[in-house]
């Protein structure tokens, strides 16, 4: 569940609620859990932080051990003018150039404590594949009847997806099932998992999609 931020209180040493602090937010209003069925957020050291105003955008850039900086878009009076800073998680929508900013996950699935790998969440995640902490999902889920889709971003490897995700998925017990046009195609027991390359225009990234049936006698 994807909380928006609000005034921050003090956080006790204790608490899975990140750093992250925000102040002079106009208005914020959480999503109701009845209409967020699929998220996806990142997790990492907040960096040059550029607050938003009524007419302009802002901008972060989270860090994590292991991943190429993310820059985060913050849509224009999305935070009223908030300052953020520390460590938090972020939920993301799908933007160009960058992902957008939609609110701070203090709590629930979508937080992931400082220090755990990897440092990304997404509901619902691929069946039987961890995202390696090289990668991370950039846009909730596109569910559908007969495949699930999963934005990721590898950082510099955003060209070449296929070769990024390849031992990660060889130590998952997935099984080549070779290689086509920008794609390549995975299978563990009865689930098949499809990487595509990014063409590396703005807002377009590697992408995982998971069939509702196999699809691969491999």
């Amino acid at each position: 569940m994807l909380i928006a931020a609000c005034t921050a209180a003090p956080v006790s040493t204790a608490s899975p609620t990140p750093v992250a602090t925000v102040a002079a937010i106009s208005s914020p209003s959480p999503t109701p859990t009845a209409t967020r069925l699929t998220f996806a957020s990142v997790c990492g050291t907040i960096t040059d932080f550029v607050s938003d105003s009524a007419q302009t955008n802002g901008s972060l850039v989270l860090n994590s051990p292991g991943r190429a900086p993310l820059r985060i878009t913050i849509p224009a009076g999305r935070l009223g003018g908030g300052l953020a800073a520390g460590y938090g998680c972020i939920g993301v929508l799908a933007g160009v150039p960058y992902p957008l900013f939609d609110g701070f996950a203090p709590t629930g699935p979508a937080f992931v404590a400082s220090g755990t790998f990897p440092a990304t969440a997404a509901s619902p995640a691929p069946t039987g594949f961890v995202l390696p902490q090289s990668c991370a999902f950039v846009a909730p889920p596109a569910v559908s009847t007969d495949q699930t889709d999963w934005k990721v971003d590898c950082g510099a490897a955003n060209n070449n997806a296929r070769a990024a995700l390849g031992p990660a998925l060889m130590q998952q017990g997935w099984t080549s099932c070779g290689a086509g046009l920008a794609s390549a195609q995975w299978r563990k027991n009865d689930v098949t998992l499809a990487v595509a390359e990014s063409s590396l225009a703005p807002g377009d990234y590697p992408r995982l999609t998971q069939f509702s049936r196999v699809v691969s006698t491999c």
